[in-house]
Order: structure tokens, then sequence, then C-alpha cells
């Protein structure tokens, strides 16, 4: 799950004290949109996320550009500077691409181009991870069901591509790219921190500069070089405020958007100092009992020795006794559960996504089976992070606003392939977004949450689930 400078104006910050905040900003913009004359604008965030397909176990597209149609035939360029964005670990989900300020006016559709992409997928026949490279350029029109209209308001527009219509794989494992996009736009909904929504949550990167009631974040793949407003309000983990940041730092943000354009920080996790690395992914591999090595498919990472083109390659994490392993559960209401939520050495299995720290750098070479984009880390910590899993319902049984569900993936899937498993029961807590509001025996759907191995068992406590 693995650049964009997407808002210009660096933020001009008023202080008003307090342990580790001060006040609100005055206003600042995102990057103005360009191709327009000069009109009254607003914030639009955009962001991009796929629809899976079970064969693929990562693909790392570069999107080049995304622009706008106005219902008057003019253009609005939005991104115009290529950007890394890995897709596979996106199911379920989006994540922000870029923000610009958008005039106002009627937008019926949108034009994304992209330049290369690395693609991994899974051999069906002998099982093993294969890597192809896809040369650019490739462009996708997009046009809206309904209008977007930019008016005095933040607005988000939601891109998801259908892997199973953009990827095509032939018998001898020859890869081509044909990026096939829908989109869904709506209002941005005031301090939320989810994407679709407007926000950003558990966003993870590089601190770059800090100022006071202020920083920068930076990102191996979507949004980048961001300016955070921190407040009084605003809630620091792992460190006692923001004149402990520094640069270099690895943190996680959740943040929402102001109808100015500027982003105010709520919640701000420190994970590691100058110097250190985070690595995330699929465990394709575990060697040893316990284990002493995990080589993850490489869906996202930050700090020092990463770069972009390690998406879609892998990472081999050494692990021993001094490793330690906890739960990513923000958003995961892992409370008065039937069994005991674990991950620990022990138990961490193939088919989890984790995020594996590391306080030195991370190191290239010694890709899976060959591969480009490889690299090595010595974890300090191995955290347990949600997936997204892909599968039809059975044996829905709801207990009044919760619900206990098997969800059971098609048998050539990734995901049956590393872990031998085709059936993962699923719960759905009170807090769980459903969309749409209702799941029934025989849907497929698309479930998003924390994946843990009870002592073979697969069991998947839902953030989110749709179709």
């Amino acid at each position: 799950m693995k650049t964009l400078a997407l808002i210009a104006a660096a933020l001009m910050l008023a202080a008003c004290g307090g342990g580790g905040g001060g006040g609100t900003p005055p206003a600042s913009a995102g990057t103005p949109a360009t191709g327009t004359p000069t009109t009254a604008t607003s914030p639009v965030q955009i962001n991009l996320g796929d629809d899976p397909a079970d064969r693929l176990m990562a693909v790392n597209v570069t999107v080049n550009s995304v622009a706008l149609h106005r219902a008057d035939g003019q253009s609005v360029t939005v991104l115009s500077s290529p950007r890394p964005m890995e897709l596979m670990h996106l199911m379920g989900t989006v994540a922000p691409l870029a923000v610009a300020n958008v005039p106002h006016g009627t937008y019926t559709g949108a034009t994304m181009t992209f330049g290369g992409a690395t693609v991994m997928h899974m051999d069906p026949a002998s099982g093993q991870p294969l890597q192809r490279q896809v040369a650019g350029p490739m462009t996708s029109h997009v046009s809206f069901g309904s209008p977007l209209v930019v008016g005095t308001g933040p607005m988000v527009v939601n891109f998801d591509m259908n892997m199973w219509a953009s990827v095509g794989i032939d018998s001898a494992g020859n890869v081509s790219l044909s990026p096939s996009l829908s989109a869904h736009h709506s209002a941005a909904i005031a301090n939320s921190q989810h994407h679709e929504q407007g926000g950003l949550h558990g966003l993870v990167g590089v601190v770059g500069g800090t100022g006071t009631n202020a920083f920068t974040l930076s990102m191996m793949q979507g949004l980048s070089g961001i300016p955070l407003t921190t407040h009084t309000g605003t809630h620091f983990e792992g460190m006692a405020g923001q004149h402990m940041m520094g640069a270099g730092q690895v943190v996680s943000v959740d943040a929402s958007l102001q109808p100015d354009g500027t982003w105010i920080a709520s919640h701000v996790q420190s994970h590691m100092a100058s110097g250190g690395a985070l690595s995330s992914g699929v465990v394709a591999t575990v060697t040893g009992a316990p284990p002493t090595q995990l080589v993850l498919v490489m869906h996202d990472g930050a700090g020092s020795g990463m770069a972009a083109s390690s998406l879609a390659g892998s990472t081999t994490v050494s692990v021993g006794d001094a490793t330690t392993f906890a739960i990513n559960g923000t958003s995961v209401d892992l409370t008065n559960l039937p069994f005991t939520p674990r991950f620990d050495r022990a138990s961490v299995s193939a088919g989890q996504r984790i995020e594996a720290l590391s306080t030195s750098q991370w190191t290239h070479g010694g890709g899976m089976h060959g591969m480009t984009g490889g690299g090595t880390l010595t974890a300090s910590s191995v955290r347990l992070a949600q997936q997204g899993l892909r599968g039809t319902v059975s044996g829905y049984t709801p207990a009044g606003n919760e619900a206990t569900f098997v969800l059971t993936v098609p048998a050539d899937a990734v995901f049956a392939k590393l872990t031998g498993k085709t059936s993962i029961t699923v719960y759905q807590r009170a807090a769980t977004l459903l969309t749409p509001a209702n799941v029934s025996n025989g849907s497929v759907v698309q479930v998003r949450g924390l994946l843990f191995n009870d002592a073979g068992t697969l069991r998947l406590v839902a953030s989110r689930v749709r179709t």
C-alpha cells in the first residue's frame, strides 16, 4: 500500500500557545488549477483506488497528469507532475492523489494520463510471483455519471481503476495495461478524516520542515509536500508534542481539509526517528519457526533508503527475539470479539498485510526471485495493518447492529495461493462502514480490516464492507 508536491503556498501560521499546538491558520490555498481564466475557486481533492483483480499482487503506476473537463469545453489541470501510486493495497479504499483550487463551474468528466507501470502477478500454474514492466504512455477518459458542480465548498472526486478490465495477462505471462477508470464525486464532509470524504487518515510519510504549529509531510506515493497545521486539539502519540518533531522522522497523520484549502492535523503519531525506515506490504513467505525472515510484496514505504521504484518489488524483513509485534488498530473495533485478536511472532502468517519498521535504513538489493525493486530491512517492530479482500458472502448472521459472515475468495486468487485457504470469517462491527447499507448471502463484496491468524483459522475484523 509506497512525490506529489501539490499544495503550492507554505502556510503562514499564527501561534496561540499551549502544549503541542497553536491556533487556526489564516487562509491558504492549494495548488491553483490551470487552463481557465482567473475566477473564484474552491479546493477539490482527487483520490485514486482500485477494483481488484485476484491474480495481481502489486501494480505500481505513474500518474502523469489529471485534468477536469468543464461543460463549456475548457479543461482544468489539477495534476501536472508525474507521481507514483501502488494500487493493489487500495482495495476497499482510495488514497489522495492531488488537491487543487478549481474554478467554480460545472465539470462533466476527466482525463488521466499514465506513464509506465510495474505489475507483479502470480502465475496460476506454478504459484510463483512474476514481475513485468509495462511501457507508457496510457490515457483514460472518464465521463461523470452526474455533473461535478464546484461551488463555495470543498469537493472530492474518487477514481477507481477496474483492474480486471485494465490489466491483461496472456498465456505466455506477458502483461498489458489499458487503464479503465470510473469516478464518483461528492461534497467534502467537514472535519472528516476519511479519504473518500475529503480527509487524510493514517497517511504515512516523512517530516520535511517544521515551524511554529506547522510541518510538512512527504510520501513515497500520493500527496506529498503537504503543509499541515497543528493546534491545541491535535493529539500527539509517541511524542510529547510538535516541539519533538524533526526532519526525517517517520510519522502518520489524520487531518481534515478546510474550506480555504488548508489542512488541520487532528492526530500525529511518531513511528521512527530520522534515519529509520518503514516498509509495508503483504507477507508472501515466512521462513523459520519462530520466523526469522518475512518477504513482503512492497506496497508502500517511508524513510531512509526508500524510493518509489521499489513499489511492486519486495522487501526481505529480518525478525528476531528483540523485534516487537503490535496491532495498528486505528478505526477497527477489537473489543468484545468471540476470539482474542492476536498478532505476534508466532502467529504472523503469509497473506497478512504488515508494516515493518527499522531504526536503520532500507537497503536496496535482493529482490524476490530476482525481481527489480527489492530491498532488505532489519525490523525493530512489526505491526499488523489493514488490508482488503474480495469474495462472496455466505452464512450471514446478524446480531443487533453487528454481524458475522464467511467470505469465500476465488481459488486462483493470490490470497488463496499464499495462505492455502479460500474462506475467511468476517466480523462486521457497529462502526463498520457499509456501502451499501445491507449485506446479503451471495453478494460479492470487498472487505477491509485487520486479518488475524487464530490458530490456523483466518478471521478479519472489518472497518469497511462495500460492493
